[in-house]
């Protein structure tokens, strides 16, 4: 087995929208100390006014896009032992890839980035979680200038101009990809951490107020809090995915160890707006159990088609194993696994039983799977 190092990527925070209220740090809500030593560690110490905008991404180029259909990028892997198959030629993913940026110098990336965002952009985003959706269509994914991981610390609500100044990129990007490469296809949109706050803008903004809902497939808001009142509710026309074959829906989950301790989470929901822009206290968080895509099910390991060990170096995907773990949706709307795998999986687990870095991980050939049903449940329907 490979050798695993402490990885910047195992720190990913769940939830901020758009007023940074609670710190979030391994799913524990730290003390003053903590926050203030986090603070220095991460946070930009300038003010973002001050901040040189780095060049915007063209996407017009190849340079301004982690994976496009031609280009070669670890979004087009395998795991090791899969029989590669036909991916559903029709249809499309748009990937928007999470937190890798940590540096403190700059609160927005260049959207080119460092050697380490870029790998790291490459080894875990594009590696474990693109890939996941190769089989049912082709990705495009776009460099975009994201936060930097200290702006989710930020109480001063510069952390959230940056979420904003990275969220332009992401329309623009998007605006690009419809005008220019998607020539009326059907296209499912995914995300996760700060990718998925992006992918749950994106609809309220491009996808449900327009006809662009009739081509969505599906969405996949992984690893960020989606309320069925406060957010879902607001989506004309988008609803809960409910079924393995339902189309122009939302997937959503977050993962906890079976007697994890998600309150902190949920007090960041509840204390946050959502898309109708009330706060989410008293609302649903919505739970796609990712092993039976029923909205709150409960499914056995057995079930469970293969999950895909992370490892921090550049390399190939590593054999699915199958069976790893059950999950349940709790009362609360969060994903417990029934069966929390051990070793090298409580590396990058996050304090609480936050296994946020794993979502896709766990139940990646469900979601390979389960992707490439719903395009051709879509297709079917449509043609």
């Amino acid at each position: 087995m490979a050798k695993h190092k402490t990885a910047p990527a195992a720190k990913f925070l769940l939830a901020i929208a758009v007023v940074i209220i609670l710190i979030l740090i391994g799913g524990i809500i730290l003390n003053q100390n903590q926050a203030a030593m986090m603070k220095v560690a991460f946070v930009p110490s300038h003010e973002i006014a001050s901040e040189e905008p780095t060049p915007a991404p063209d996407y017009t180029t190849e340079e301004a896009w982690a994976a496009l259909p031609g280009k070669t990028s670890p979004a087009q892997m395998m795991p090791e032992g899969i029989i590669r198959t036909a991916m559903v030629p029709e249809v499309d993913v748009f990937y928007i890839h999470p937190t890798t940026y940590l540096n403190k110098e700059r609160w927005n990336a260049p959207f080119d980035g460092d050697e380490k965002t870029m790998r790291w952009t490459d080894n875990f985003a594009l590696r474990y979680q693109a890939s996941a959706f190769n089989l049912a269509g082709q990705v495009y994914a776009p460099h975009y200038r994201q936060a930097t991981f200290g702006a989710f610390l930020d109480d001063s609500g510069q952390g959230v101009q940056a979420m904003l100044n990275a969220h332009a990129d992401v329309l623009a990007a998007f605006d690009n990809y419809i005008t220019t490469k998607n020539k009326g296809r059907p296209f499912i949109i995914v995300g996760h951490s700060q990718g998925a706050l992006h992918a749950l803008l994106l609809l309220g903004e491009r996808v449900a107020p327009t006809n662009l809902r009739d081509l969505m497939v599906a969405a996949y808001i992984i690893g960020w809090p989606v309320s069925h009142e406060g957010d879902l509710a607001v989506l004309p026309g988008i609803d809960a995915c409910e079924g393995k074959t339902d189309t122009g829906c939302v997937v959503s989950f977050q993962s906890f160890d079976k007697d994890g301790d998600a309150s902190p989470l949920l007090k960041v929901v509840a204390a946050t707006p959502g898309l109708n822009g009330k706060l989410r206290a008293g609302t649903k968080m919505l739970c796609t159990n990712p092993l039976s895509w029923e909205v709150d099910g409960t499914t056995t390991k057995a079930a469970n088609l293969g999950a895909i060990e992370l490892l921090p170096e550049a390399g190939p995907i590593s054999a699915p194993i199958p069976s790893l773990t059950g999950a349940r949706c709790g009362k609360d709307g969060v994903l417990y696994l029934t069966r929390p795998p051990q070793g090298s999986w409580s590396e990058y687990q996050m304090a609480g039983g936050n296994y946020h870095a794993y979502d896709i991980n766990l139940f990646y050939m469900n979601i390979r799977q389960n992707a490439a049903e719903r395009a051709s449940a879509w297709l079917e329907k449509n043609r």
